[in-house]
């Protein structure tokens, strides 16, 4: 998993978000500023898409605290993703209560393996609805900070 997500990140830049080492479901490269820092960071995520929505989840492959990410985008919910040739903008949303129970079925019936993840966590995993923005078209070349 730490091979693909660092093979994964470059690989994907120079393809425009099309080639990737990591699984069969798909993967978006998340690109948001550090909570702290302010600094851009990437990620290459698996997610599930929702019309033209995006659900994330934050399982930090079943370790027991959230990935760096989830951070950051409760602190600055603004968000970039590369993905199929293009760069989205998108604002974060946790997801609670019933809406993330929904989320959660609907997740892992896409990728089972978030169940293990879950057990080995023994914490909530958090879900997040990434909403795209309505002129969210950019070109990737793109050198603006988000």
């Amino acid at each position: 998993m730490h091979l693909a997500t660092w093979v994964d990140r470059p690989l994907m830049r120079l393809s425009l978000g099309r080639l990737r080492l990591s699984f069969v479901i798909p993967v978006l490269l998340l690109r948001c500023q550090g909570a702290h820092t302010g600094m851009l960071r990437e990620v290459p995520l698996l997610y599930v898409p929702v019309g033209e929505d995006v659900l994330l989840v934050a399982s930090n492959g079943g370790q027991t605290r959230a990935p760096a990410w989830c951070h950051n985008l409760r602190s600055r919910p603004e968000v970039e993703c590369l993905m199929k040739g293009q760069t989205l903008r998108f604002v974060a949303q946790e997801l609670t209560g019933q809406r993330r129970d929904d989320a959660w079925r609907r997740v892992t019936a896409v990728y089972p393996g978030y169940l293990k993840y879950a057990q080995r966590a023994q914490r909530l995993i958090p879900l997040f609805l990434l909403r795209r923005l309505p002129s969210a078209v950019e070109p990737v070349e793109s050198e603006r900070n988000i």
